[in-house]
């Protein structure tokens, strides 16, 4: 007898995490690469989140030290209004993502960008925890660009 409680998987109700970038916070990300010395630069990514997508508005740049201890990180997450969705860094190593391995940045975004010739190389993963912090993979939608 089926109770009708199971979660029926073909039906397309339980669905995949993804991250919408907006024109805004992508012109922000291509203006930072633009300046050599913030290729560096770590920041915030700030929108929100409805059902399994992050919308990305804004972003604030910062080091990434900045917002790696609970208090900062609340301090900031007050100041945009709770409006923070994720991370991101230019040239993202080993140890930047080892800062973000903290509980209050499971569940957020987590945006790696390394600037190419004509665009930026952007590879997005959630964070998440299972035994260890992980980060995994999740597709990323762009705004599409008007042809003059």
């Amino acid at each position: 007898m089926n109770s009708g409680l199971r979660p029926n998987l073909s039906s397309g109700i339980i669905k995949k995490v993804d991250a919408y970038l907006s024109e805004e916070a992508l012109l922000d990300l291509e203006g930072q690469a633009l300046d050599l010395l913030s290729q560096k630069t770590s920041g915030l990514l700030l929108g929100h989140k409805r059902g399994p997508r992050f919308f990305v508005e804004k972003t604030f740049a910062c080091r990434l030290s900045f917002f790696s201890s609970l208090k900062n990180y609340r301090a900031l997450d007050n100041h945009f209004g709770g409006r923070i969705v994720g991370f991101y860094s230019f040239h993202s190593t080993p140890q930047k993502r080892r800062q973000l391995c903290r509980p209050f940045a499971c569940g957020k975004l987590y945006l790696e960008i390394r600037p190419g010739r004509n665009k930026l190389a952007m590879k997005p993963s959630v964070i998440d925890y299972k035994n260890s912090f992980v980060f995994r993979p999740l597709p990323l939608l762009l705004p599409r660009k008007e042809r003059t």
